[in-house]
């Protein structure tokens, strides 16, 4: 199979260096026009067919659920309950005395 795939290539390749380098553009420019239109057409289609929103909440709670499950650095460790609480505390001591 990558034989043939190899074999198919240098043919194709050889047919686009007997073109000339006016044709070879325009044929490349052609080629990227009908991706960009595709996809242009691919926004526009997407939200026609309801594909966009349920997709969409549930990549934004499995994101959710990573950054919950991520630690800044790999020597820290999750904070106690009571710590944060402490932190609260003190934090809202300093507010109090300013």
């Amino acid at each position: 199979m990558n034989k043939k795939i190899k074999q198919w290539l240098i043919r194709v390749e050889q047919k686009d260096k007997t073109l000339s380098k006016g044709k070879r553009q325009i044929k490349w420019l052609s080629i990227l026009g009908v991706f960009f239109v595709l996809f242009l057409l691919s926004f526009f289609i997407g939200d026609k067919m309801g594909l966009g929103h349920q997709g969409v909440l549930q990549l934004d709670t499995l994101r959710h659920q990573e950054d919950s499950l991520k630690m800044d650095s790999p020597f820290e460790l999750p904070v106690d309950s009571f710590e944060q609480l402490l932190n609260q505390q003190i934090h809202e001591d300093t507010h109090q005395k300013k």
